[in-house]
């Protein structure tokens, strides 16, 4: 029997390689039929939510792995810093927010639990290091700036320079 994981790792694999998100797609993604996606995910809507809270438990698992054991908002900033501009990315990190019937509901979701992770962040050093980081998202998410590895670990030394200069005052 098909777990909701292998579902929605398969829903995933959809949009890695370009392809939209229905139910249909999803099923033969996964290899079973459309009913048996159903099942589990009795909507579009109900399955987009689902992967899109599946990708964010990946996110939130690279970023606890990447903070380690701080725990401090900034700490949480410098480990988002990290990822998106250190880590992977692709098409998939920023598909789903991309579907304008449930921008609202996905980029609430998407700002819940981001917001979670590295609370309110009110001095502007920190404000843009975490828009830094935001904009790093969906460009590499996209493939819009094609920056090797090096130019984009710069990038993220001025970020972390940011949050240096903030933390130190």
């Amino acid at each position: 029997m098909t777990t909701k994981t292998e579902i929605l790792d398969s829903a995933l694999e959809v949009l890695r390689s370009g392809g939209a998100l229905t139910i249909d797609a999803v099923a033969r993604a996964v290899g079973i039929t459309k009913p048996g996606v159903v099942h589990h995910f009795p909507t579009k809507e109900t399955l987009t939510v689902a992967v899109t809270e599946h990708l964010l438990d990946g996110w939130e698992e690279e970023l606890a792995a990447r903070a380690g054991d701080r725990t401090e908002p900034v700490d949480r900033l410098r480990a988002y810093v990290e990822l998106t501009l250190l880590g992977e990315m692709d098409v998939a990190d920023v598909a789903l927010v991309a579907d304008l019937r449930l921008r609202e509901k996905l980029a609430a979701l998407w700002s819940a639990r981001m917001s979670s992770w590295f609370g309110e962040l009110d001095a502007p050093a920190l404000v843009a290091a975490r828009l830094m980081a935001d904009g790093a998202w969906i460009d590499r998410s996209l493939g819009l700036l094609d920056l090797d590895a090096s130019r984009r670990s710069a990038v993220a030394g001025v970020a972390l320079e940011l949050i240096e200069k903030e933390v130190g005052r």
